[in-house]
């Protein structure tokens, strides 16, 4: 990728294409999920972007994914709620 155009990107010069997100993400070596959410504010502007979110929900990394698609193998895809036992659980492995 021309190092120039990154530039531009970098400085709110040119829009990044939404379409080219996924494959600039892996370029960069950046999550896709985050970069998305960057080009989404900077094509449709803050207010457009927080309603899109609101509707369609916060991005998932693909480390966040790989906990749900986890959870959903152990679970058997029951979609377990959330208790405060489980709750518990899982701060404990985050020590919080």
């Amino acid at each position: 990728m021309n190092p120039n155009l990154i530039s531009m990107f970098k400085t709110g010069a040119s829009k990044i294409p939404l379409d080219r997100v996924p494959s600039l993400a892996r370029s960069l070596e950046v999550d896709p999920a985050f970069l998305m959410q960057l080009a989404l504010e900077q094509a449709v502007g803050k207010t457009a972007s927080v309603a899109l979110l609101e509707v369609f929900g916060t991005p998932t990394t693909v480390n966040e994914r790989a906990w749900l698609l986890e959870i959903r193998d152990a679970s058997d895809h029951t979609d377990p709620k959330l208790t405060a036992r489980s709750r518990t659980v899982l701060r404990s492995i985050f020590s919080r």
